[in-house]
């Protein structure tokens, strides 16, 4: 598979929503009677750990369960996007983290200074030779990037066979909701023994989510929104976001729907007319036009001039790392969107 760009890299990701997940092997190993107990305690958590994880296709676009069972805490990390980075950032963990790649939106500025001293092994996707040129102990972050391609990881087994041990953010695999993020927290406090940082960040993140929630008229009817990858001329990216449940489901929570939740494939112009959705969400993405331009395309094409959303100009700028670092970057972007949605309308 060719390396995709922001809009085209989605296709296979949607083609994942439909692939159900299998079952996985690799369990712990209970010590037998007559052999050692090995288990070792760090702080909060006991090694060997053994966690609920996932592997995935070569491509990227297939998911399984996996019980994956660490010796011991990991002590060097690659984060393979800028979101997951500032999740480990955020737990404590800024020496540990030894890479960061995909680099493609507005970072956390509570964590900018702690984020700047990471290497940088990639601005965009980065491939499995500079991973393991940095000699990590586990990679960590979106399930779709551990794929045997230029810009992928490699896979969960190709890296395992490097002795080079992987988590895949639970968020990021098809079917997750936001809950998901507290299981993320959870797992990743337990495999880096810091369990007393991990449940303060999930306390908090939970009070955001409250709040955001409390923005949210009562008799606020849900309101069906689609995603734009850009715009330039009579040209429009659309993105059905069916296999990101984890972004729908969290902006479920502001009473948005996503049109297209149940549409794979590419979406033409006239099935964005049909459907007709009340908003659009333009992402503005690293490399990618500026909003602003793509804004104005939007509304001089004439082909649009119908839809509600340029009738009520209901159309608003989301950042990329934000909402597809599959993390608790998300709710700044609610934040932001509550703020101009409700302000408006």
């Amino acid at each position: 598979m060719n390396k995709p760009t922001h809009k085209k890299r989605f296709t296979y990701w949607g083609m994942a929503a439909s692939a159900f997940f299998l079952l996985g092997a690799c369990g712990q190993t209970e010590p037998t009677e007559g052999q050692p107990d090995t288990t070792v305690q760090t702080e909060d958590s006991t090694f060997p750990l053994t966690l609920d994880n996932y592997t995935v296709s070569a491509d990227g676009s297939e998911f399984s369960k996996k019980k994956i069972t660490y010796e011991s805490r990991p002590e060097s990390i690659v984060a393979n996007n800028q979101g997951t980075a500032e999740l480990l950032l955020q737990l404590g963990l800024a020496e540990d983290i030894v890479g960061v790649a995909a680099l493609y939106g507005a970072g956390d500025e509570t964590v900018s200074e702690d984020f700047s001293n990471i290497p940088v092994l990639a601005e965009g996707y980065v491939g499995k030779e500079l991973v393991v040129g940095v000699d990590p102990d586990i990679v960590v972050g979106r399930g779709q990037l551990f794929a045997s391609a230029e810009w992928g990881t490699g896979t969960v087994e190709e890296l395992n066979e490097l002795d080079i041990q992987t988590y895949i953010q639970a968020t990021s695999t098809p079917g997750a909701t936001f809950d998901d993020l507290h299981t993320d927290i959870a797992d990743l406090g337990k495999l880096f023994a810091v369990e007393e940082q991990a449940q303060a960040f999930s306390t908090d993140v939970r009070d955001r989510m409250d709040a955001i929630v409390e923005t949210v008229p009562e008799d606020q009817e849900a309101v069906e929104y689609a995603y734009i990858f850009g715009a330039e001329g009579t040209n429009v990216d659309v993105y059905s976001g069916a296999a990101d449940t984890y972004l729908n489901d969290a902006l479920s929570y502001l009473k948005l729907e996503n049109a297209f939740a149940e549409t794979t494939g590419e979406i033409s112009v006239e099935a964005l007319l049909e459907t007709d959705p009340e908003a659009l969400l333009l992402v503005d993405y690293t490399g990618g036009r500026a909003p602003e331009e793509s804004l104005a395309d939007l509304k001089a094409n004439e082909a649009l001039s119908s839809l509600t959303a340029i009738q009520e100009d209901r159309i608003y700028t989301i950042d990329y790392n934000q909402f597809w670092s599959y993390g608790y970057q998300i709710l700044t972007g609610m934040e932001q969107l509550s703020s101009e949605f409700y302000s408006t309308n």
